[in-house]
């Protein structure tokens, strides 16, 4: 192929897919691209009563942690060095869990050195870790902030006494609120509080009380997730017994739009179906990064990566992970590479959660209207009063939130169109899991 042919075909493609052309100067053409960095800390004091999650509680478990970071630090050495990986800065750190406030200072000392030393950060990277107000302290607040560390996720759930015990937290409403205290006298602003509704013993009034509760705390970001009751959790055990009750769906469509309603007369935004955020505060860039198909690698037990269109799923077994991390400086189990209709499919899953779903993005990205692909998806959507259609926006209704997990299967399919990855030490195919 000449130059001249080559030019032509150039100019062709700029003509048929503009969408996909932006400017571009020398600096920014040819810079490594970002990513971001999930770590995960599997550890709790106590197993909360409406968790599943692969977790290990107890009393004092720091021995077992100094060997889970031994394991931790060496897949973090091995990762930075990997071809999709090396020489790309970060700008966004998620450290979550579990509970990784529970790590003793020397431990979270180690982990954020280790994690500030093998990546470099951009200038204004989003720096978060995940807190419980029962492991929160000033010392470990300080100590993060000087590693760079600028977001705090707090888990207080309620400021209800009688609700937190129900639920199995090991904190009340007086320690929320002094953690929170805390937070801010370290100089923290961008703060998120998570809050759950529909929770057994609560009524909408409890859920408003709740919510002036969390803004009276000046949080820059609220979580509002509702109660889902998993399988082989106390909730759903002591629920099958009828030991207990939790609203039905017409209250926590009721307990939604109550809360809905203060945080917007208070001047927050309601960005994702489970997140609010303060005006004249950036919305929170992990949550984006998930649902607006960015690039991320995931460390820890159960950490997914999500690079050049491949999910990697590590471990589930906290000590499956540490042996094979230990041991080969990675742990992956499971994975897909997905094709370019996977990829549009995974789009529309994650980006609806956004509030709006904007489909230039969608345009942009594929070089094709989504009506062209989803047309009859979003028919049908629109039509069931689930989706609400307003230009080239696209938003959940009320209801549509409360379904959002079963929309997001809607474009789902089985894994014909998605190649695997090999076969895993145990002889089993490789494949992206559905969990």
């Amino acid at each position: 192929m000449d130059q001249s042919e080559l030019e032509e075909i150039e100019r062709d493609y700029v003509r048929w897919y503009p969408a996909r052309i932006t400017a571009m100067n020398p600096e920014t053409a040819w810079a490594r691209p970002t990513m971001g960095l999930y770590a995960h800390i599997p550890y709790c004091a106590h197993r909360c009563h409406f968790c599943k999650y692969k977790v290990k509680v107890g009393d004092d478990l720091h021995d077992e942690m100094d060997v889970f970071l031994d394991a931790l630090e060496n897949e973090i050495r091995t990762v930075r060095e990997r071809g999709q990986v090396a020489g790309r800065p970060l700008d966004v750190i998620f450290i979550g869990g579990g509970t990784p406030s529970l790590l003793a200072t020397r431990q979270l000392d180690r982990l954020l050195t280790v994690i500030t030393s093998s990546f470099e950060l951009t200038d204004d990277c989003e720096f978060s870790m995940e807190w419980s107000p029962a492991s929160l302290s000033g010392e470990k607040l300080r100590l993060f902030r000087a590693a760079g560390g600028n977001r705090l996720s707090i888990g207080v759930q309620s400021f209800n006494d009688a609700v937190l015990k129900e639920i199995g937290r090991d904190h009340t409403a007086a320690e929320a609120r002094e953690a929170l205290r805390l937070a801010h006298e370290a100089g923290f602003d961008n703060i998120n509080l998570d809050l759950i509704y529909r929770l057994p013993g609560q009524n909408v009034e409890d859920v408003r009380r709740s919510v002036r509760d969390a803004l009276a705390c000046d949080p820059a970001h609220i979580s509002f997730y509702p109660l889902w009751i998993r399988e082989q959790t106390v909730l759903w055990s002591r629920l099958q017994k009828g030991e207990l009750e939790i609203p039905g769906e017409d209250v926590e469509q009721e307990m939604f739009e109550a809360a809905r309603e203060i945080f917007e007369e208070n001047g927050y935004e309601h960005y994702n179906v489970f997140d609010f955020v303060r005006r004249t505060t950036p919305r929170c860039r992990y949550t984006e990064l998930q649902w607006e198909d960015g690039e991320w690698v995931g460390v820890g037990p159960s950490a997914v990566t999500y690079l050049d269109g491949r999910h990697t799923i590590n471990a589930y077994s906290i000590g499956d992970y540490i042996e094979q991390a230990r041991t080969n400086g990675a742990a992956t189990t499971a994975g897909s590479v997905l094709d370019l209709p996977a990829r549009m499919r995974r789009t529309m899953m994650f980006g609806l959660r956004m509030n709006p779903f904007d489909t230039d993005r969608f345009r942009r990205q594929y070089g094709v209207d989504v009506d062209t692909v989803f047309g009859p998806e979003l028919t049908a959507l629109t039509e069931n009063g689930l989706v609400v259609r307003d230009g080239r926006l696209l938003r959940l209704s009320a209801e549509g939130i409360r379904k959002v997990n079963n929309i997001g299967k809607l474009f789902y399919t089985a894994p014909d169109d998605r190649q695997s990855l090999g076969l895993s030490r145990r002889g089993l195919p490789i494949v992206e899991v559905d969990r």
